[in-house]
């Protein structure tokens, strides 16, 4: 369904009157006039802001326990997002998302400081994700509201390409969520040990997504 600007954004802005951070970057139809233009031929470039809820986190276990860490600083892409329309596809330039190492926190110092060292912090400070794709379930008219994201993610200097579940949400928000299954060797990484091998981190971890965008326009 189509949206008015000024509809989208009266509801959307009353609705969340606690957090004018949001109304000032135009939380708002933006992503439905983007990502839904039928027949785009010619790249376009945009701003992306990604909501301040959105989450990324890296679960995981050892042989004795479970464990989490949450990524702890503001999300952002930070240069324009050049979107071009092909073969049904909508093909994303520039839709790099840094996260930084030592923002992901697990509550405890000493678990942070082997995550940081399995993860080689000191050469690569940064795990690089990048919106590369969307790929719609376009209907009839032209118009989708869900469908699947193509994310490319490099960690340690190795890129692999994953597949999220991607949904337009009311009032134009995008939505890609999902938990992906990492074998760390796949990358380079070794699984740190501790009481002299008697506690093994798991070598499967989990990279949990729930990222929600919006558009300046």
């Amino acid at each position: 369904m189509w949206l008015t600007r000024s509809n989208v954004c009266f509801a959307f802005c009353a609705k969340n009157l606690q957090s004018p951070y949001l109304c000032a970057m135009r939380w708002c139809v933006g992503l439905v006039l983007v990502f839904m233009l039928p027949g785009q031929a010619v790249a376009q470039s945009y701003r992306i802001f990604i909501h301040p809820s959105s989450l990324v986190t890296v679960f995981g276990s050892t042989n004795v326990n479970q464990f989490r860490f949450k990524y702890t600083e503001q999300l952002e892409i930070k240069k324009p997002v050049d979107v071009l329309r092909s073969n049904r596809e909508l093909r994303l330039k520039g839709g790099d998302i840094p996260l930084k190492i030592k923002a992901f926190d697990s509550g405890n110092s000493i678990m942070n400081s082997d995550f940081r060292k399995m993860m080689k912090e000191e050469e690569n400070p940064y795990i690089q994700v990048e919106l590369a794709a969307l790929i719609p379930e376009w209907d009839e008219h032209g118009s989708w509201t869900k469908g699947k994201a193509e994310v490319m993610v490099e960690m340690n200097q190795v890129v692999k390409k994953f597949v999220f579940d991607c949904l337009i949400e009311d009032p134009g928000s995008l939505l890609i969520q999902g938990k992906q299954k990492i074998l760390l060797q796949d990358f380079g990484l070794e699984p740190p040990t501790r009481l002299m091998g008697m506690i093994k981190v798991n070598e499967w971890v989990d990279l949990d997504f729930k990222l929600r965008f919006a558009t300046d326009r």
